[in-house]
């Protein structure tokens, strides 16, 4: 029987980079496997583009009060690529296993957010394109709404017994204006993985909200974005 096995990993304590971490280094870690060798999926301008849309089409449908059990938002950033933000998450994805990261924060932003998947899965499986399996991620980050409340977008939580919900309050946030993701694969014990990472401008705050509900867009400053109109215009600034 084939199998098709996920983890996913999402990190709820980050520190700005420290130049002297070893995560900075850019290296293979020895807990990659050698032959054959591991590589980065090359992330170019399609996948970056559908990456930042799957984004800014699920904030945009919260944003304007479509998402069963949570309220509109009043003022959500649309959300951009960033190189920098991408290029810490491939060192994340370059220990080839499911590990948090400390030092995937930027001169940018320094208290960015991070989410992490894994795949592994047979060979025989030949559909798993590096699409395919970034839709996965983000599919499955999203869909941990169903773990969360209103609770938790009003004020988020320093502990949580329920099920997992951090993935999805991460891609909520409403100052979430960049991301930047990696992707590595590599064949280990005769099965194929597939390990991506990505990070976000900013993390959730104890105690502070994931966004701030009201008529959607009506806190936008700069107006509504024209592609999204539950989301705000790109100009839009935000205190990070």
């Amino acid at each position: 029987m084939l199998r098709f096995v996920v983890l996913c990993l999402t990190l709820t304590v980050v520190r700005a980079a420290n130049e002297n971490s070893p995560c900075v280094s850019g290296t293979w870690a020895s807990t990659c496997p050698t032959s054959p060798a591991p590589y980065l999926i090359n992330m170019n301008l399609e996948l970056r583009d559908f990456i930042v849309a799957a984004h800014n089409a699920r904030r945009n449908r919260l944003a304007l009060g479509q998402l069963p059990g949570y309220q509109s938002a009043r003022r959500m950033a649309f959300v951009r690529w960033n190189a920098d933000l991408a290029s810490r998450a491939e060192l994340n994805v370059k220990q080839c296993i499911r590990k948090r990261d400390t030092c995937h924060g930027t001169a940018r932003f320094p208290n960015s957010g991070q989410n992490i998947a894994y795949f592994a899965y047979d060979p025989a499986l030949t559909d798993r394109t590096d699409q395919y399996l970034l839709r996965q991620a983000i599919t499955n980050w999203w869909l941990e709404y169903k773990n969360a409340n209103m609770g938790i977008i009003n004020s988020f939580p320093h502990t949580w017994s329920g099920k997992s919900m951090s993935r999805f309050a991460v891609m909520a946030q409403e100052r979430n204006l960049a991301v930047g993701c990696a992707a590595s694969r590599f064949v280990k014990n005769n099965r194929n993985h597939f390990l991506v990472a990505c990070n976000y401008a900013v993390k959730n705050t104890v105690g502070s909200p994931v966004y701030v509900t009201g008529p959607a867009g009506s806190g936008c400053q700069t107006g509504v974005n024209i592609d999204y109109h539950g989301l705000c215009k790109f100009a839009e600034n935000y205190n990070i």
